[in-house]
């Protein structure tokens, strides 16, 4: 995830810059990085425009926008989470360095903090980034976390590992496990409290034993490190919840590619499954995603022979989901980086049932206007956005369902969404009188910036009057079950602007 600049600071400690390590680009090293791949264009470029700047929550695409969309086949290099190494020292140093190199040739970001110095000659990946400061100098009692906020912030890490040796590191891990939803990997023969607090244990070097248990990552002597990082891998993603996110889309080929897009290149949450589900289209898109499905482990399609309509077509997708979290999301959407792992982290409280992001383009509160163009400007709002509002989240009578996630006991306890609604309207709101009934809260986050292109599909029905007659008649039928006067939702009044001092 690259950088925003605006956002950048240097991370202090004891008052001054703290210095990063010079991770120039280099060639004939043996670090082990694969080759570059070919030269492909990819769909979303920084200067892809998505929307007007005046208004971003238009709908319509620019011309040149969808004729590239339809025309440029999704080719996303998949996001991925990042390590975070509190290095030890001696045979556990080395140890480290081994996993740092394996995992940056496997395209991850490590970030070492801590450890002997590195020699000159010596070459590295740019993907690891060391920090020279003694990990057991980290935090203070003002501040325990201020250089991994910072370090955090200035790097844009999102789903974390963090390697722990020691119990020196124990309480720092705890509290960026607390805080940000990272994971704590240690050895099995490390300290016994950190060793327990653990989220991965891994025996290295290790042979299958009763002793070590069944929850300890075993790596045999003879296991080559790149069978050692599949194995790690396989066991680091395990740590986190599965989430299943449900796309339904009827044409719209362009906007459902650059949804697609989007949450490949930006979900760095390590474990998701995308369900794509066509409700009989004809402009190619259910070929598109019958393609991706092909080219994409984690992707898999649903073709319907007739267009069901919202309710019954999520209804699909949600039946076949197998996460633990579940997000239904439009196809006429943009998902900004670090979006699954935030909006999954305030479903860890369980007295939340439903969460939305906030937007450009809804129909109350959850709507802030800001001006962008381009698909560079929109990720640079989402940036900003999750700086400044993280960890907040605000009472909404409901949730959207352009982007909406919940887990799977609320699921499973509310059941699915109802299916009286006529092609896609009030199935929101039904569900979030559910929830509430049900004793959950229903709320949205700032912090999570979604772009949303607003009635790309339903929106079509305005011209010939359709769209008019399904809002009265699904009211209707919304009043009629739950005994009450629908009110209209209205967005939150801007914000006085701020004087200056």
């Amino acid at each position: 995830m690259p950088a925003d600049p605006s956002l950048e600071s240097p991370l202090p400690t004891n008052g001054a810059s703290l210095p990063i390590a010079d991770n120039a680009p280099h060639a004939g090293c043996n670090c082990g990085r694969r080759g570059s791949a070919p030269s492909v264009l990819p769909l979303l470029t920084g200067d892809l425009v998505i929307a007007a700047r005046d208004r971003a929550r238009e709908p319509e695409l620019p011309a040149a926008t969808e004729e590239r969309a339809r025309t440029t086949p999704v080719t996303s290099r998949l996001a991925r989470y990042d390590l975070l190494i509190l290095a030890g020292h001696g045979s556990a140093l080395e140890r480290e360095d081994r996993i740092a190199a394996e995992f940056a040739r496997h395209e991850h970001r490590v970030f070492i903090v801590g450890g002997d110095p590195v020699p000159a000659e010596r070459r590295e990946a740019p993907s690891i980034t060391r920090i020279p400061l003694p990990a057991s100098t980290l935090g203070t009692a003002d501040d325990p976390l201020g250089v991994m906020h910072d370090l955090r912030r200035q790097h844009g890490l999102e789903a974390v590992v963090v390697i722990a040796h020691s119990d020196l590191n124990l309480e720092l891990a705890l509290q960026m496990r607390e805080r940000w939803g990272w994971r704590i990997m240690a050895s099995a023969d490390a300290p016994r409290p950190l060793r327990d607090a653990a989220d991965v244990r891994v025996a290295f070097d290790a042979e299958l034993s009763d002793e070590l248990g069944p929850d300890v990552v075993v790596l045999p002597p003879a296991l080559p490190w790149p069978g050692r990082w599949a194995e790690l891998d396989r066991a680091f993603r395990a740590a986190w919840p599965r989430a299943s996110i449900i796309v339904l889309s009827h044409d719209n080929l362009a906007f459902t590619r650059m949804c697609v897009a989007s949450i490949l290149e930006n979900t760095e949450y390590p474990n998701y499954e995308l369900l794509l589900i066509d409700n009989a289209s004809t402009d190619g898109s259910a070929e598109e995603i019958q393609r991706l499905a092909r080219e994409y482990p984690n992707v898999r399609s649903f073709l319907n022979e007739e267009n069901v309509g919202f309710g019954p077509g999520n209804n699909q997708g949600l039946r076949e989901a197998t996460g633990d979290i579940l997000v239904l999301l439009n196809n006429d959407t943009m998902a900004p980086p670090g979006w699954l792992t935030r909006l999954a982290r305030h479903l860890d409280d369980p007295a939340i049932g439903l969460i939305g992001p906030a937007t450009n383009r809804t129909c109350n509160e959850a709507q802030l206007d800001f001006p962008y163009q381009t698909y560079d400007e929109y990720r640079a709002v989402a940036r900003k956005q999750g700086a400044r509002h993280e960890g907040e989240r605000h009472p909404i009578r409901m949730p959207m369902m352009f982007c909406t996630a919940f887990r799977r006991d609320t699921y499973e306890r509310l059941g699915p969404l109802d299916e009286r609604y006529e092609v896609g309207m009030f199935e929101d709101e039904d569900y979030a009188l559910r929830a509430k009934a049900a004793g959950y809260l229903t709320v949205w986050t700032p912090e999570v910036y979604v772009h949303h292109a607003y009635h790309a599909s339903i929106g079509k029905l305005l011209q010939s009057g359709e769209y008019m007659r399904l809002v009265r008649l699904n009211q209707g039928r919304f009043e009629e079950k739950w005994g009450i006067c629908w009110e209209r939702h209205r967005p939150a009044p801007p914000a006085p602007p701020v004087p200056s001092p």
